[in-house]
């Protein structure tokens, strides 16, 4: 294991073997050690550990991972997320920290905002929205044209807005 990843749910209660198969979703209440195959979904509130020979064909939803075999599906991770030399993944991946090794096969896109970062962004556009006057308080009919607004900053930065809300 990593000496990285977060000592919380360190201890392994499950083991899926090589040769083995799961089909359906698979919920794990700790860590969890993947060699086998699991073709659904994979949550696990602790660990997820992806071996060279384990393949996840669905979602996983976990706090940390260690992931050196396959994905065929997004990963989010609440914690930390390492994809080591070796591994496969095709789908989007969220977490809050990310390593990758040399030789990662990534297919998808990758979110690392923080939600902190989402809130206090938030926070300043409604502040922002409060201090300009409303412009429009009705819907727009339907299939009538909508004025988009755009502003930016000095270096190409672009925000596009509606009715002076970010969008």
């Amino acid at each position: 294991m990593s000496e990285n990843i977060d000592r919380e749910g360190e201890r392994l209660n499950t083991i899926i073997g090589q040769g083995t198969v799961i089909k359906g979703e698979c919920s794990v209440n700790g860590t969890v050690r993947v060699d086998g195959i699991i073709d659904g979904s994979l949550t696990a509130s602790g660990v997820a550990i992806l071996g060279k020979s384990g393949q996840v064909k669905g979602d996983m939803a976990i706090g940390n991972a260690i992931v050196g075999g396959r994905v065929d599906g997004s990963v989010i991770a609440t914690g930390r997320l390492e994809l080591q030399t070796g591994a496969r993944v095709e789908g989007d991946i969220t977490a809050k920290k990310l390593v990758v090794e040399e030789g990662v096969f990534f297919q998808g896109y990758c979110n690392m905002e923080r939600k902190e970062e989402k809130k206090a962004a938030k926070a300043a556009a409604a502040a922002q929205q409060q201090a300009a006057p409303e412009k429009h308080s009705e819907a727009p009919e339907k299939g009538k044209p909508v004025k988009v607004e755009e502003a930016g900053g000095d270096e190409g930065d672009q925000e596009i807005t509606f009715r002076g809300e970010r969008i």
